[in-house]
């Protein structure tokens, strides 16, 4: 699945408007020392799934933005831009062809200072 994740980074780094608004993209976790705000992406379960004629790969691929400030309107603005290059994208992703990215859900919460929204995609690629 790296060629997986891959894709989703280099899609982040040809995007100037979201690069513009977060200190970081991490896969997985962010460093200790990571300053708000950044978004971690991650890999919530992948299913094999094939055809008589391709194989293919099922993903439900989560963001998670994190931001410190008092109000929303930051967090909710990065949300526009990360959902803006994602909802229904075309990935580049070596070896595979992109067949869809879809949004699932999104989930908004701030819990001791810090806000988090959750972001899920379900993804689907065939080789």
């Amino acid at each position: 699945m790296q060629v997986l994740f891959t894709g989703l980074y280099n899609k982040y780094l040809s995007n100037a408007a979201l690069k513009a608004v977060i200190t970081g993209f991490y896969f997985t976790e962010a460093p200790q020392d990571a300053v708000m705000p950044y978004v971690v992406y991650n890999l919530v379960s992948n299913v094999p799934d094939w055809t008589y004629t391709e194989d293919m790969e099922n993903s439900l691929l989560q963001f998670s933005i994190f931001d410190d400030h008092s109000s929303s309107t930051t967090i909710n603005d990065i949300y526009t831009k990360l959902t803006a290059l994602f909802n229904w994208c075309s990935l580049s992703v070596t070896g595979y062809s992109h067949i869809y990215m879809k949004r699932e859900f999104n989930i908004l919460t701030r819990e001791n200072d810090i806000w988090q929204y959750v972001i899920q995609y379900r993804n689907e690629i065939q080789k």
